[in-house]
């Protein structure tokens, strides 16, 4: 490394905010704003419920199914070439989509496509770089820019919603906008992303080997939380019960959050509140999660970030329930369940990749993830599915409620007892 590149400022921040950028566009556009569409579509091509839940969940479950693909690209390509790829697929599916998305089965098809695009475009790619680039403000580093996700899932569906209703209702022009983003953030990855501080001669956290020799006040400072000396294997990962644990506590708190989000509109309407006003408290719920992930941000680097998921959970776990009270009648209900829910989410969204980074290391973590994220997502991806077609045949999303609550509990529990894994060289 020259005196000149070692001189210069850390790049890792300036990166922390492009990176925000190219997580928000494809979460809060692509992932997050077709659920908003589904009322129109429905009014329009005359699909029922779970019809169009399908449809929807097709990009959900493809989102996950397709991490291993998108961990192995990672590591034959890197990150950006990842993103810039994923971008570039979920724009062409989301414009295909605009135009062709009256014929059912097309639909389907260009949703798996467009799931496969938004999984190689933001996730696993964009935490793999920033955990490349910190390691002490790791949590820190996470939380900003998931962060993004909060912001564009609040204002991306509001912003399509009101793009169609101006439009007479067509909902087209909502999957036009949503290629158009995804495409900026393909952009925007192309020219700033870099893979690792090692790209541009610099070190995780701005900080040389040579000066990791810090006085004891502050070795103590960046050591409050667990952080593994070991270079573990995904292999060796799996093998560790903290894996299926962690996995468990995804897989039950996020379905309580899928029924949420992707049921969120119909069912508010179905409480009375008018098109608007459910958008609004869709995207509130998205958008309110970013007090949870700012709070990781400030505290996951020195509370166990297991003991900030397990109350998540539980904060998702009351927003769900006060979810299936809501009415217009009842204002407090209506902005209590998002609050409680979204800062939930947010927070045990965040702990994911904090753990994972922390407990199995850099080198494993895409690996690691490619397989929590596709086990978790085939059962979240189901709730939307199920809960439409039970709404169907029983003209109320009571059933799937209460399977919801029960699942959330699941994960409380497991997150408890989900402590640090021990390498077998360590024993």
């Amino acid at each position: 490394m020259t005196p000149a590149t070692e001189n210069r400022p850390f790049y890792g921040w300036w990166l922390l905010l492009f990176l925000w950028v190219i997580y928000t566009l494809p979460i809060g556009f692509a992932f997050y704003s077709p659920v908003v569409l589904a009322p129109f579509m429905i009014q329009d091509l005359g699909w029922s419920r779970g019809e169009i839940m399908v449809g929807v969940t097709a990009i959900m479950m493809l989102f996950g199914i397709s991490s291993p693909l998108t961990a192995w690209m990672i590591t034959r390509i890197g990150a950006r070439r990842t993103i810039v790829i994923g971008g570039c697929i979920a724009a062409t599916a989301a414009f295909l989509i605009s135009r062709l998305g009256h014929i059912y089965p097309l639909f389907i098809t260009l949703g798996i496509f467009q799931g496969l695009g938004i999984s190689m475009s933001a996730m696993i790619p964009v935490q793999t770089v920033a955990i490349a680039w910190f390691s002490a403000r790791r949590a820190l580093a996470l939380g900003l820019v998931l962060g993004g996700g909060a912001v564009g899932g609040f204002l991306a569906p509001q912003l399509i919603n009101w793009a169609v209703l101006r439009a007479g209702g067509n909902w087209r022009l909502g999957f036009l906008l949503i290629a158009i983003a995804s495409l900026t953030g393909a952009v925007v990855a192309l020219l700033a992303v870099r893979n690792r501080p090692g790209d541009v001669g610099q070190h995780p956290d701005g900080v040389a080997p040579r000066s990791r020799t810090d006085p004891p006040a502050k070795s103590k400072r960046t050591a409050r939380t667990y952080r593994t000396d070991e270079d573990w294997t995904v292999g060796e990962a799996l093998k560790t019960r903290a894996l299926w644990l962690l996995i468990l506590a995804v897989t039950g708190t996020f379905y309580m959050w899928q029924i949420i989000v992707t049921q969120g509109p119909l069912h508010l309407q179905d409480r009375g509140f008018d098109p608007a006003m459910s958008a609004f408290l869709y995207s509130l719920a998205i958008g309110l999660s970013i007090a949870g992930r700012f709070t990781i941000a400030g505290l996951g680097d020195r509370i166990e970030p297991r003991y900030l998921f397990a109350f998540g959970s539980l904060c998702t776990l009351i927003g769900g329930i006060l979810f299936w009270f809501v009415s217009p009648d009842k204002v407090w209900i209506a902005y209590l369940y998002p609050l409680l829910a979204g800062f939930g989410f947010g927070a045990a969204y965040v702990c994911i990749p904090t753990m994972t980074g922390n407990y199995w290391g850099t080198e494993a973590f895409p690996g690691v993830t490619g397989l929590i994220s596709p086990l978790a997502m085939l059962i979240q991806s189901s709730a939307a599915p199920v809960a439409g077609l039970l709404y169907d045949r029983q003209g109320t999303y009571l059933t799937i409620m209460i399977v919801s609550w029960l699942a959330v509990a699941v994960g409380f529990t497991a997150m408890l007892f989900c402590r640090p894994p021990t390498h077998t060289k360590a024993l």
